[in-house]
């Protein structure tokens, strides 16, 4: 049984605890489950995006997953990278972006500048069918195309505007 910690829209946990799944859970307005998503950029501006299993629905999406009741959004992206990837990002430059709602869950926003060979990565073949390095417009052609969620997609707008605000601090 996994459980989870409840979260309000400003990404607080609300002391309130749900079994993940558990389809008779009732949530206000103001409660949501929470989850992280990580972009990780190479030299080339590309962003590494995986291919979800079929039993994960398929879909591209960016690496992430749900936090654990007890668990911070930090430890679970470490977490989540080392499981679906295989690579241990626990002592690089993480950025953290604060976090979004997006539909039902509060999505808790990284951004990581590093280049990881595609051979070095190990998949999780439960959640991942496969991974590649896309562009922002191949990325808003599987949006378009509907082979990507939105909420994966609004992760990548919030990495884009930290990108350009950094740009324009330099």
């Amino acid at each position: 049984m996994e459980l989870l910690d409840v979260y309000d829209s400003l990404g607080n946990k609300t002391g309130r605890v749900v079994e993940r799944g558990n389809k008779d859970e009732i949530f206000n307005d103001n409660e949501h489950i929470a989850v992280t998503n990580i972009y990780i950029e190479n030299d080339k501006g590309e962003f590494l995006i995986q291919k979800t299993s079929k039993k994960k629905g398929g879909h591209y999406s960016s690496t992430g997953g749900h936090i654990n009741h007890g668990e911070d959004a930090f430890s679970t992206i470490v977490r989540e990278v080392k499981e679906e990837l295989g690579v241990d990002i626990s002592n690089d430059n993480i950025i953290s972006l604060g976090h979004i709602c997006v539909d039902f869950p509060v999505r808790f926003i990284f951004y990581l500048k590093k280049n990881i060979d595609l051979n070095d990565i190990v998949l999780q073949k439960d959640e991942v069918e496969s991974i590649s390095y896309m562009s922002v417009d191949e990325i808003k052609d599987i949006l378009d195309k509907g082979l990507m969620r939105k909420g994966h997609y609004k992760v990548l707008e919030k990495v884009l505007q930290y990108k350009q605000e950094a740009d324009l601090n330099e």
